[in-house]
């Protein structure tokens, strides 16, 4: 139970009488443990959140947008990619305002994501992610998420590695997969 649920109970116990004022210190603690549900569902809307920003800052008439998140402790970094007018593009080819946004309003903020995941999903007592690969389609609002874990075969990749594999697999991809399939591109695997 948490926090407010246990203070506000405690709350209508004192007010009907089942239990004293005093009581109410009892309840004035915060717990440390996260269930896996809630680290998932945390994770869950944090990719909700980054797609839909990353499709923001692109300032442009995105059809899809990918991301590619390091959550290595010491590496946490972001890479975006957008397909705009069937081609897929880097985020360091958009235009100045979008390129400005990522820059700085994005990229600085992946080290506060990856710590906030981690300390949840140590918490819950979930494996620590490694690199995230999110993606969205414009066309049928569709997102579609793969989180590899820090004991995957893919996780010992670099992450410019990675994002030139990922990158070069979406883009020879792209023109297989309509831009109302509302079914991911394929992701990296080895």
């Amino acid at each position: 139970m948490g926090f407010f649920d246990r203070l506000f109970k405690k709350v209508e116990q004192v007010n009907t009488g089942q239990a004293s004022p005093e009581s109410l210190a009892e309840e004035m603690y915060i717990e440390e443990t996260v269930s896996a549900e809630a680290a998932l569902d945390y994770w869950y809307s944090m990719q909700q959140r980054l797609l839909v920003n990353a499709v923001k800052a692109a300032s442009q008439e995105v059809e899809r947008a990918f991301i590619l998140a390091n959550f290595k402790e010491d590496e946490e970094c972001f890479d975006f990619f957008y397909q705009i007018e069937g081609h897929l593009l880097h985020w360091q080819e958009l235009g100045e305002e979008a390129r400005y946004k990522i820059e700085s309003q994005f990229l600085p903020q992946a080290q506060e994501v990856a710590c906030s995941l981690h300390t949840d999903f140590d918490a819950a007592g979930l494996p620590r992610i490694a690199y995230a690969m999110l993606q969205f389609e414009q066309a049928t609002m569709a997102w579609f998420g793969r989180r590899l874990e820090q004991t995957t075969p893919e996780a010992s990749l670099s992450f410019e590695v990675f994002s030139k594999q990922w990158f070069n697999l979406v883009e020879k991809s792209i023109e297989e997969h309509p831009l109302d399939s509302d079914r991911p591109l394929p992701y990296l695997e080895l």
